[in-house]
């Protein structure tokens, strides 16, 4: 998978007092704000493009796992975007999360 940077979005990397030799190598995603219609509460939207070796993954009948750091898991949203959409949102893939395991 790749971050994709975009138009809106912001910046973030490690969290403060983040120990890369102890926690391990941390990339930058890049997040937009919105405020969801329904509920009014504001979501943080980060995109992601699957590389070749993932949608191979995928279409051999894969799944995408979603890892959250903490003790309680948030609420979160996951969907698929159109190709329509990723170029109406301007997406630049910049750095790959690493090969499917």
């Amino acid at each position: 998978m790749k971050a994709c940077n975009f138009p809106g979005a912001r910046p973030i990397g490690a969290p403060r007092n983040w120990n890369a030799e102890l926690d391990g190598s941390v990339g930058t995603i890049f997040v937009a704000d919105a405020i969801d219609t329904l509920s009014g509460m504001n979501f943080m939207y980060s995109v992601y493009q699957p590389t070749p070796a993932d949608l191979a993954a995928l279409n051999a009948g894969g799944a995408i796992r979603l890892g959250i750091m903490g003790r309680s898991h948030p609420v979160f949203q996951l969907c698929a975007l159109t190709p329509a959409t990723c170029q109406a949102a301007q997406l630049e893939p910049l750095w790959d999360l690493g090969d499917p395991i």
